[in-house]
């Protein structure tokens, strides 16, 4: 898709159906999920959280093709929907790539279409999510990309600061920690002597379109092998300012644009069933309004403010089964752990989802500790238990999944209410040699065992 098409969705969101936000949220959308729901018999089953009935899986896609149709993308700019036909909806996806490329040269890795329980294992994306501080920011990039099994790396994390100023969206300090995010990111990737590695997103200093604008700096190392992320707006909505960074973007053919989407399990979408159909109809929403190459998705649970939670597990494991049978479409489900770096509970939540995402036909994208909230929570150590499970887990049975899963929940599901902090990144790794420390070197190696015991073949 080049500009003119993205021309056409703008003029789409100045001539389309006025809709105040409320009628869309309620009138339009949840009505529409209640009646998806019971049509097509959708039914979440906490004993079954890597489901193995296909008809299910095309259910979802179904009900959420349906919903799209029926509710567009909600632009927050004008008050109106974005609204396309189901013609247009099965050509873009038609159109849309089985693969690409990120990195170059020994880092080059191909980004291709996955089946279900497919025998080779999924594309490891790594990163977080939380704010960095700007002393330790490429270091913290570093841990990621020196990870041996690492396919890509991100520079998604928000710098804390930038010269001691905080760098609110919309100011020009915003503009000024886009670039320094950029020369951090890509000294990290030095640092561990991977320099040719690509980012799934470049970026994480930048709300504004200003912000993403000036990040397109190739003198700065930015790649055609390179993504960026742009993000839709829960639930199925966007506005101008994301609009114009796609435009902005899908002329340049300076980087691969990518899609995020965070459906908020608890909200407007409801539980688990009809936030598994919104989930799907943000990948529609993606390709047809960003112009998409590829996509990450963290079904975000809003009473444990996690992706790894029994229902959204469920969600990632059906939405990416869903898309694996009935479309080519590129996507990594992500993990947002409930606890932070350096405890059980951390490795075992980014276990389960690599386990699910793996056998489910999609890639996996580990990790976001401490929920995303904490500064300085993220580490390569999450990345590092991320990767080597989601490969020990390729080529598995979804009922093999399952068990594993449903076992592995059980160690760790009662204390999402509450779960540990853990320590910084400054607390677990040696900020001389960027190694982790003894300890959570230990607690990375006893969980390892458990999974090991429980049945995962490393």
């Amino acid at each position: 898709m080049h500009a003119s098409k993205l021309l056409d969705v703008i003029k789409r969101a100045e001539d389309g159906p006025i809709c105040m936000e409320k009628d869309f949220d309620f009138s339009i959308m949840r009505l529409k999920l209640k009646e998806l729901i019971k049509d097509y018999d959708i039914r979440y089953d906490p004993e079954v959280l890597v489901p193995s009935d296909d008809s299910l899986a095309d259910a979802v896609f179904n009900a959420a093709l349906e919903l799209y149709l029926e509710t567009g993308t909600y632009c927050l700019s004008t008050h109106r929907q974005i609204k396309f036909e189901e013609d247009e909806i099965r050509l873009a996806l038609h159109e849309a790539p089985s693969q690409i490329t990120f990195g170059a040269e020994t880092d080059e890795r191909v980004m291709a279409n996955r089946r279900i329980e497919d025998r080779k294992p999924p594309l490891c994306l790594t990163s977080g999510g939380c704010e960095i501080s700007e002393d330790i920011y490429a270091k913290v990039v570093q841990s990621l990309a020196q990870e041996p099994l690492a396919d890509t790396v991100s520079g998604g994390y928000p710098l804390k600061t930038i010269f001691g100023m905080v760098p609110r969206a919309g100011t020009p300090i915003e503009i000024l920690a886009s670039t320094y995010n950029l020369i951090y990111a890509k000294e990290g990737t030095k640092r561990a002597g991977r320099p040719l590695i690509g980012f799934h997103n470049l970026i994480g200093s930048a709300l504004s379109e200003a912000s993403y604008i000036n990040m397109n700096q190739p003198e700065l190392g930015v790649r055609p092998v390179d993504g960026m992320l742009i993000a839709t707006l829960a639930e199925l909505k966007t506005d101008y300012s994301q609009l114009a960074k796609a435009l902005y973007y899908s002329d340049q053919d300076t980087v691969l644009i990518g899609g995020v989407y965070v459906p908020l399990m608890g909200g407007y979408a409801g539980g688990p069933e009809g936030t598994a159909i919104v989930t799907l109809a943000h990948h529609l929403q993606g390709v047809l309004t960003y112009n998409v190459a590829y996509s990450d998705f963290p079904p975000l649970h809003l009473k444990y403010s996690c992706s790894t939670a029994p229902e959204t597990i469920w969600i990632a494991s059906i939405v990416c089964q869903a898309l694996s049978r009935n479309t080519h479409l590129l996507t990594a489900s992500e993990a947002i752990t409930a606890a932070g770096p350096c405890t059980d509970m951390c490795f075992l939540e980014v276990a389960a989802m690599s386990i699910a995402g793996a056998v489910s036909g999609c890639h996996i994208n580990n990790a976001s500790a401490a929920k995303s909230q904490y500064p300085d929570r993220n580490t390569g150590m999450e990345a590092k238990m991320g990767c080597e499970v989601g490969h020990a887990a390729t080529g598995l049975k979804r009922t093999d999944a399952n068990d594993l899963v449903t076992k592995i929940m059980s160690k760790y599901e009662q204390n999402l209410k509450n779960p540990p902090l853990g320590l910084t990144f400054q607390e677990c790794y040696d900020l001389n040699t960027v190694k982790p420390s003894e300890e959570h070197v230990n607690i990375f190696t006893r969980v390892k065992k458990e999974l090991e015991d429980l049945g995962l073949k490393f």
